[in-house]
């Protein structure tokens, strides 16, 4: 791709790429994405060719117009492309192909004006339509307001919930105890991840405290560069130990094994 050629601006469905600025703007809410220029085409390139598979070969000479670069770089540049995305909440743009390459999908580029949803007017006309009717069969048959109303006061129901009060045991009151805390546990274990770092450019998802080294030089080193997103938190015990998993094409993939970590003994 040549940046004379490819010095304005171009529009991909609901994204706009910005050559001479190296922006990817997403045109719905006016979202700004600053990228490399290489990035700005390895974008353009497979938003371009949606729903194919494009070679790493020819990403890499493409989109790096005559220098020398190695696998690694496209790497590199794709995983700063799904990090900057992913901060506009955009987490599955660009695929991987495993051995051949990188793809976009054609749905994930098309113009939000496909996706509006029914319009609220007609949603309301429903409701209006309902309450009118509503309305009239109240007017004509105004007993059923009173036996409503009857009902919603009625004596039995009332009676019925002291009754149902009455019998809550003690071991009623321990079970629900027990279960209310086992709620709140696998509460806190979902909102165990309170914050989000990066570490080398690599997002990581943790419990708010700095990670140590071991778990840090265990993500940057490992040999799968595919790896866009991970999730390292302590798992108790005497010494600083961390679980650490990586997510790779919606699998998750247990690396703990890797990570230099103290031996020790709970």
């Amino acid at each position: 791709m040549n940046d004379e050629v490819n010095n304005g601006v171009e529009r991909f469905g609901r994204f706009e790429i910005d050559f001479s600025r190296r922006t990817i703007t997403r045109v719905s809410d006016n979202a700004v994405l600053k990228v490399s220029r290489s990035e700005t085409h390895i974008f353009a390139l497979l938003a371009n060719s949606a729903n194919q598979t494009i070679h790493r070969e020819t990403l890499l000479k493409e989109c790096w117009q005559g220098k020398v670069v190695t696998n690694n770089s496209l790497t590199v540049a794709v995983k700063n492309l799904r990090t900057a995305f992913s901060k506009i909440g955009e987490h599955k743009i660009i695929q991987t192909e495993p051995k051949l390459g990188y793809s976009i999908k054609e749905s994930t580029l098309v113009d939000d004006v496909l996706f509006h949803s029914a319009p609220v007017e007609d949603i309301s006309k429903h409701i209006e339509a309902h309450e009118i009717a509503e309305s009239l069969e109240m007017r004509e048959h105004p007993e059923c307001i009173i036996e409503k109303q009857i009902n919603t006061k009625s004596p039995k129901q009332s009676n019925s919930l002291f009754k149902r009060f009455e019998s809550f045991s003690i071991t009623d009151f321990l079970v629900v105890s027990f279960f209310f805390l086992v709620t709140l546990f696998a509460c806190y274990q979902y909102l165990f991840f309170v914050d989000t770092t990066n570490v080398d450019g690599i997002s990581v998802h943790y419990n708010g405290v700095a990670l140590p080294n071991p778990v840090t030089t265990a993500i940057t080193e490992h040999k799968t560069g595919d790896i866009g997103q991970w999730y390292a938190f302590p798992v108790g015990g005497l010494c600083e130990r961390y679980k650490l998993i990586g997510v790779l094409n919606e699998h998750f993939i247990d690396v703990t094994s890797q990570v230099n970590q103290e031996q020790c003994h709970d």
